[in-house]
């Protein structure tokens, strides 16, 4: 077990994403979490660079084994949003010890990553094995498609908040797709090099 401090756009990120970490890394997570919105502190500032550096300094000061940071996209400049990230995970470590930070930025948010795996949404939902799921290339709004599908599941009468954690329990990077360009693919190879060490016991 690892455990780590999570931080995301909201509920759904703080239910979903340490179940996604811990299919990519194999072990499980002993999550802490907290929004962006909710990541106070005298010179946070509002760009990402500088949240995540004082969201690094919270993982220390909890005494926690890593940081997994995760945003959504930028609707105008993809990928400008976890470059940030990157550059303050890079001052971090020009200055400090080193810790494990694993960042993700999903295009075009969240949802996008499990609708990718439709094995996962189909028993997650109980969906019939003939149930089409609609690919996230074919849609610019994966929540709304998965809202859809379970507005017409067997579990109709659930919250996102609960289906939505089932799912990522049983995502398989192998069986997305469109991990590339959802941004789930970098995500999964940042965390097995960053939190992989922790699983091994290889720790810079």
């Amino acid at each position: 077990m690892i455990h780590l401090l999570f931080v995301g756009d909201g509920a759904l990120d703080s239910a979903v994403i340490p179940y996604l970490v811990e299919n990519i890394v194999g072990t499980t997570v002993q999550a802490e979490s907290v929004s962006w919105a909710r990541l106070h502190g005298d010179k946070v500032g509002h760009g990402y660079k500088r949240r995540v550096l004082f969201a690094i300094r919270q993982a220390r000061v909890r005494r926690l084994q890593g940081l997994v940071a995760t945003v959504d996209a930028d609707k105008d400049q993809p990928r400008k949003r976890l470059q940030q990230l990157r550059e303050g995970r890079q001052a971090d470590r020009a200055k400090s010890s080193h810790l494990p930070v694993a960042l993700g930025e999903a295009v075009p948010h969240l949802e996008a990553w499990l609708l990718d795996d439709p094995v996962a949404v189909r028993e997650a939902m109980e969906l019939t094995p003939n149930e089409s799921i609609p690919t996230v290339r074919r849609t610019k709004n994966p929540k709304d498609i998965l809202q859809e599908l379970l507005s017409q599941s067997a579990r109709s009468g659930d919250r996102p908040l609960v289906v939505w954690p089932e799912i990522a329990r049983k995502v398989s990077l192998n069986r997305c797709t469109h991990a590339e360009e959802t941004g789930f693919k970098d995500f999964a190879e940042d965390s097995r090099v960053e939190l992989g060490p922790l699983v091994s016991g290889k720790v810079k």
